[in-house]
């Protein structure tokens, strides 16, 4: 290197988080994580750490039984799942799969037991009687992801930009709002429909 090359750059720190992703990546060995995609996706972007991904999961035995799904012809309630990757407690099936995931895809992940629930210190914690200690197919389809803001820190209200704002200021107490609120159940059906006369309230003092 001549004197007049510049220094290389220091390595970028790794997050505590980032550290403890590796950490459980090693996890991993050939064959335990094997992906067959079922129906192909659009487009070319996949999920990254931030994103909601908003998807339906069936989890079958490997003679096909099925033993949880999201699905209401498989038993579920109909309601897709929804994680922010790098946030969200998950399986570390789930958390390799999805970033491979295009929109609209269905994927079929066949998991050794120590990537999903027999994995030792799991995040997550199976329903009463999963067979955990078996090799499971997880059939995902991927509905929707998207930049998402956690706004509450046990992931309670997630919030994605459907508009862009004007302006850099946010209201705080005691501002007055005016505002058009829509509100739909987690599987789409509007309960609170947008008003051409919009909401009116005071930050901290309104109900």
């Amino acid at each position: 290197m001549s004197h007049d090359d510049p220094p290389p750059a220091p390595a970028k720190k790794k997050s505590p988080a980032e550290e403890a992703a590796e950490k459980r990546r090693e996890k991993l060995t050939p064959g335990s994580l094997m992906k067959a995609v079922i129906r192909s996706g659009r487009g070319d972007a996949t999920p990254a750490d931030g994103d909601q991904v908003i998807l339906h999961c069936t989890i079958r035995t490997m003679e096909g039984i099925v033993v949880n799904s999201t699905r209401r012809e498989h038993g579920g309630k109909g309601i897709p799942l929804r994680f922010v990757l790098g946030k969200s407690k998950m399986i570390l099936g789930f958390a390799e799969g999805f970033p491979t995931m295009l929109k609209g895809e269905i994927a079929m992940f066949k998991m050794e037991p120590k990537i999903h629930y027999a994995e030792d210190d799991c995040p997550v914690t199976p329903p009463d009687g999963f067979p955990k200690d078996d090799e499971l197919q997880f059939e995902v389809e991927m509905l929707d992801f998207f930049k998402a803001k956690v706004v509450t820190e046990d992931l309670g209200v997630v919030k994605k930009i459907v508009d862009e704002g004007k302006g850099w200021e946010t209201p705080r107490e005691p501002y007055e709002v005016t505002a058009r609120i829509t509100a739909r159940t987690a599987d789409g059906k509007e309960i609170l429909p947008s008003k051409e006369v919009p909401y009116f309230f005071t930050l901290g003092k309104s109900e």
